[in-house]
């Protein structure tokens, strides 16, 4: 009798290398003046998610505003 693994589709890596994520320096703290969080090592900007400026992506051919 056939199983749900005779039909389920399989996959392979798309490389044989296995990449590996960048890491910061570890215990880095957020650079805003009074903030004690302590930066995650896949955060590489200098500070926290509370105190990072606002990035607006530029979107082409929209209007973001009225």
């Amino acid at each position: 009798m056939a199983t749900i693994e005779d039909y389920a589709p399989t996959g392979s890596p798309i490389s044989s290398v296995e990449r590996v994520s960048r890491r910061a320096r570890a215990g880095r703290i957020c650079k805003e003046q009074e903030c004690a969080t302590k930066l995650s090592v896949y955060n590489d900007g200098s500070f926290c998610s509370i105190h990072a400026p606002m990035v607006v992506p530029r979107t082409r051919g929209k209007k973001l505003a009225p």
